[in-house]
């Protein structure tokens, strides 16, 4: 399959409201799909609309298993899976430091991140056709070293073995993950200005490429991953080169 042979399939993007979802989606439906764009965010959907009026979109929590379940029996048969829904250890408040991590705080993180993935796997299936796909979403901390992200690397390295995993079990039917690095999205609204600052800063000075990426750049990797039907099991990462840094 190519790229433009997602013409008249089923795509559905968990968290495609904004940022690297919202690409996806777009990319996906100009690319002559028929796209559906799940979120929680409400007015960020009716933005999705004004972006794309041939984008369907619905109001769904990606932490309530039953209101997964509801949208797929909706949509009926799918291709094509993304799940960008991201969960930000600034919003909920989370001390990413070892030595002061409130646990609960973390457990609540892996809900959002790790879970909530499983549980789109787990909807999804049932209505995931024979030469269908699954794209996951972890993150570059999986494998680099970088400091206060001991519980944010744990989740994206859960997401990826679960995937490897998953690749064996529901074949033909495929699933891969794509790792981005640091991108310009709301993921990092939620922290102090001086110090999103100093993390990008931080962060540019080990890229190769000198630059966080934009979420149109990330968003190529999951159409690549719909359109290639030789991939599965696999992690595309999309880093600048932070992992050989």
């Amino acid at each position: 399959m190519t790229l433009g042979e997602l013409a008249g399939s089923t795509v559905v993007v968990i968290g495609g409201s904004a940022g690297i979802g919202l690409e996806v989606a777009l990319g996906a439906s100009a690319a002559g799909a028929r796209v559906h764009v799940a979120a929680r965010n409400r007015d960020a959907l009716e933005s999705v609309r004004t972006r794309d009026a041939k984008i369907t979109v619905h109001s769904v929590d990606a932490k309530d298993f039953a209101a997964l379940q509801s949208l797929f029996e909706t949509i009926g048969a799918v291709d094509h899976v993304a799940m960008t829904v991201h969960e930000s250890a600034a919003r909920l408040g989370i001390d990413t430091t070892a030595p002061n991590m409130h646990l609960d705080a973390a457990a609540e993180y892996f809900n959002g991140k790790f879970w909530s993935q499983y549980r789109v796997v787990q909807a999804a299936l049932p209505h995931l056709g024979q030469n269908g796909s699954i794209t996951l979403t972890s993150g570059v901390a999986s494998r680099a070293g970088m400091a206060n992200h001991s519980m944010i690397g744990a989740a994206n390295s859960a997401i990826e073995a679960a995937a490897r995993q998953l690749a064996k079990e529901i074949a033909p039917r495929r699933i891969n993950v794509v790792a981005p690095g640091v991108t310009a999205t709301t993921t990092y609204d939620a922290m102090p200005e001086a110090a999103r600052a100093d993390f990008i800063r931080k962060t540019t000075a080990h890229v190769p490429l000198q630059r966080i990426a934009q979420p149109q750049e990330i968003a190529l990797a999951y159409l690549f991953a719909m359109g290639c039907s030789y991939l599965t099991g696999d992690i595309l990462d999309v880093s600048g080169g932070q992992l050989v840094a």
